[in-house]
C-alpha cells in the first residue's frame, strides 16, 4: 500500500510542478510531408489562411498537381468545398486527421460537399447518381469518414476559409485531385 501512495504522490507533485501548457499543447507536424514541421509560407494562394503556419509550399503544389482537370459542371459551392478539402495538406495540425497515408474527413463535411457537388459530373455520370450520400461519396474517393466533428477528422471551418469562387478555385480543384493522387481513382471502374 505504501508503494502505491508513493507512486500517486509522485504523480501529483509532477502535475503541480509541470506547466499546464506542457500537458495540453498538441504537437503539430506535417504527416503528409514526412513529418516535417509547419512554418510560415507567405506565398500560398489557394490556402492563404494557412500562410502564418503551413505544412505545404505553393511550389510543391504547383509543380506536382497542376494537370488534373476539374469536375464538369461543378457549382461555385462545389468548387469552394473541393478547394477547402485540398487545403488539408497545408493544415499545421494535419497529423490529427492524416494518418497512414489516409485522410479522415468529418461526415458533416462529406454531406455538405456531396450536396454542393451532387450535380457535377464524375466519369460521365452525375455524382448523385453514383452515390447515395456524403459518406458514400467520401469513401468512394478513398477517404476515411468519422461521424463526429472532432479534431481527428478534417471539417469545413468558415472562419478559416477565404476561398474565392473565381478561377483560383478551379485551379484548387485541379490541385486537389492531383494532390491526393486521385487521378487514378477518378478513372477507375466502379
Amino acid at each position: 500500500m505504501a508503494y502505491w501512495k508513493y507512486i500517486c504522490s509522485s504523480f501529483m507533485v509532477l502535475a503541480v510542478l509541470l506547466p499546464k501548457s506542457d500537458a495540453t499543447e498538441v504537437l503539430q507536424f506535417c504527416s503528409f510531408f514526412g513529418n516535417r514541421g509547419p512554418k510560415p509560407q507567405s506565398n500560398l494562394r489557394n490556402c492563404s489562411w494557412f500562410q502564418t503556419n503551413s505544412c505545404c509550399m505553393q511550389e510543391e503544389i504547383d509543380a506536382t498537381f497542376g494537370k488534373v482537370k476539374p469536375l464538369i459542371g461543378a457549382s461555385p459551392a462545389c468548387q469552394r468545398y473541393t478547394n477547402y478539402l485540398m487545403c488539408y495538406i497545408c493544415a499545421p495540425y494535419q497529423n490529427r486527421f492524416y494518418k497512414f497515408e489516409r485522410l479522415t474527413v468529418c461526415e458533416e463535411f462529406c454531406d455538405d460537399w456531396f450536396e454542393a457537388c451532387g450535380s457535377a459530373i464524375l466519369k460521365g455520370v452525375v455524382i448523385k447518381d453514383l452515390y447515395n450520400n456524403g459518406k458514400a461519396f467520401c469513401k468512394g474517393r478513398s477517404f476515411e469518414v468519422d461521424m463526429y466533428a472532432n479534431q481527428r477528422c478534417y471539417n469545413f471551418d468558415s472562419k478559416l476559409d477565404k476561398t474565392s469562387i473565381g478561377s483560383s478555385a478551379i485551379v484548387g480543384i485541379e490541385l486537389f485531385c492531383g494532390l491526393l493522387g486521385l487521378a487514378w481513382i477518378l478513372n477507375r471502374t466502379y
